[in-house]
């Protein structure tokens, strides 16, 4: 095969690639929006217990009439927590498929800087890392000091402050007096365990 033909195969790869990355991107960051309206939530019933069954069954009654059934304040937290574990799950997965696939990518604009002898393609890696957003040989990687402090709160912060939020509300809400406080201490340790694998896997994927 020859150097123009791969050249051109692996640009149309990269572009595919990149709007792979763009989709699970745009995914991710909805997931994210998600759990802190979900978080918002918990956080109100935390702060007053049963108003979220009280806007649940005033809505169901609405809607449907007086014919709605009444639903009690263990079952709508329960599915409230079911929720937003397997939003948590969703978000840490695409997070971690964006972060590699950004990788990938990075390594195929080097090969095509390599064919096209010269830096002309670097958006996602070389420029990306920059402090301007266009590189130039032999400034490093310095990005601008605010990108530097975003990263740290989507990897580090948002994990421990879900965390935390997380054995608060377990130590306040399941005293393990029916079926349904067990599954809420359940589905808190899975969220917690998941927080920790995901900065695990921050901490060691460099």
């Amino acid at each position: 095969m020859k150097e123009e033909t791969k050249a051109e195969l692996l640009m149309d790869h990269y572009k595919d690639t990149f709007q792979h990355i763009l989709y699970h991107w745009k995914v991710r960051n909805r997931l994210f929006i998600y759990i802190l309206v979900i978080l918002a939530f918990l956080a109100i019933d935390t702060y007053s217990p049963g108003s979220l069954s009280e806007l649940v069954n005033a809505y169901l009654e609405k809607q449907f009439g007086k014919a709605a059934p009444q639903f009690d304040l263990n079952i709508i937290t329960t599915t409230i927590w079911f929720l937003m574990m397997s939003i948590i799950i969703q978000y840490y997965q695409r997070s971690i498929h964006v972060d590699r696939q950004y990788r990938y990518i990075d390594q195929i604009e080097r090969f095509l800087c390599r064919e096209l002898g010269g830096d002309y393609i670097t958006r996602e890696g070389k420029a990306y890392s920059s402090r301007t957003g266009v590189y130039k040989k032999g400034k490093g990687k310095k990005r601008p000091l605010y990108l530097q402090a975003v990263g740290p709160l989507y990897t580090y912060v948002f994990p421990i402050v879900l965390s935390i939020f997380t054995v608060l509300k377990i130590l306040k809400d399941c005293q393990f007096r029916s079926f349904l406080q067990l599954i809420d201490f359940v589905i808190g340790c899975v969220i917690i365990c998941f927080n920790v694998f995901y900065m695990i896997w921050v901490i060691k994927k460099n």
